[in-house]
């Protein structure tokens, strides 16, 4: 009787295998053989296991932590280290990613992140020296290692970035009011400029992909600052064409227009949490969509200028579970957030 191996197998019924496996066991696969890490980097990998439902969402936070105070009290923000934390909703686990190798400087606060196909993208800015280009790193969750992709080529400050179809894009903010956008093509390690947008944009700035197009939102509530307009710059990915778009003030998406709580439900135990926390006030709060569930963070000020974010998982059933940091010890301010499907 013929003998079979696993290594017989065609490579569409490998990957059916690979993809059934879960989220911890990948790295140990990936060192199996050349052709195992071949595959489990592919995006036919990441498709297949999204289909069959195997994939698991991972929360990645860049965040800071609290220095000592100085003699007077206050902090002082040059001391503050900067770190990439990394939460499996599922096991509630938490993990910090290890330092860049060969990295001489430190992320600095002007720190993005994205994701795609299982990777994270982390742009930072290395020098305050305007002169200087962006740093680029990619995390790989299959090898557990960072390798470096080619700088960003824009010297000016950037906010929000976004993966989608083996493309990272950032806003770049220039220094004439103007904004650009610029594409990461993840298989050629290149940077290249969309065309420019006809119309200049305000202020809050975020990007969004909604089917073909990725969308620069624009704008502050209008109820609350009508000196701003509710636009967004939308471009078309395929015809690679701009067009503008007057959006809807009470749909707004822009992380800084949110003025009304909504999770009543959280409201009651979250007050009586920071009165035991000695608290003064909540300043922000957003929510992160990991698969089913929903991770809830809340950003409190101490009142010594000190800053610290609560960490609240939401099933889709609306009960609320607080999760906490990976030390004790660390309180910290999420600058920056992901989610990798991995």
């Amino acid at each position: 009787m013929e003998e079979h191996s696993i290594h017989s197998l065609s490579e569409d019924l490998l990957l059916q295998c690979l993809a059934r496996l879960s989220y911890k066991d990948i790295l140990f696969a990936s060192r199996v053989c050349r052709k195992w890490r071949r595959l489990l980097q592919t995006r036919h990998f990441y498709s297949l296991r999204k289909q069959l439902g195997y994939s698991n969402h991972l929360a990645c936070f860049f965040q800071s932590s609290h220095p000592p105070p100085t003699m007077h009290g206050f902090y002082s923000y040059c001391e503050f280290k900067f770190v990439i934390n990394v939460l499996d909703p599922m096991s509630r686990e938490w993990n910090q990613l290890p330092p860049i190798p060969n990295f001489i400087n430190e992320f600095s606060k002007s720190t993005l992140m994205a994701s795609l196909d299982g990777k994270l993208f982390v742009v930072t800015k290395c020098s305050q020296d305007s002169h200087l280009t962006s740093s680029f790193f990619v995390w790989d969750f299959v090898t557990q290692r960072w390798w470096k992709g080619k700088d960003l080529p824009s010297i000016y400050s950037f906010f929000f970035m976004v993966g989608f179809d083996s493309q990272i894009f950032i806003g770049v903010a220039k220094g004439n009011g103007s904004i650009s956008v610029w594409a990461y093509d993840v298989r050629k390690d290149e940077w290249n400029e969309l065309p420019q947008m006809s119309h200049k944009l305000n202020r809050c700035y975020e990007l969004q992909v909604i089917g073909e197009e990725l969308w620069v939102l624009n704008g502050c509530m209008t109820k609350l600052v009508p000196l701003y307009e509710h636009s967004a710059a939308v471009y078309h990915l395929q015809t690679g064409n701009w067009r503008l778009v007057e959006r809807d003030p009470d749909d707004s998406s822009c992380p800084f227009c949110c003025t009304e709580f909504e999770f009543p439900e959280l409201l009651e135990s979250l007050k009586e949490l920071l009165l035991e926390l000695n608290i003064n006030y909540v300043q922000s709060f957003s929510r992160f969509q990991l698969g089913a569930q929903s991770l809830i963070m809340v950003t409190v000020y101490d009142g010594s200028y000190a800053h610290e974010t609560l960490f609240f998982m939401g099933s889709q059933y609306g009960n609320f579970e607080r999760i906490l940091p990976l030390r004790s010890e660390f309180p910290a301010f999420v600058e920056s957030s992901c989610c990798v499907e991995i």
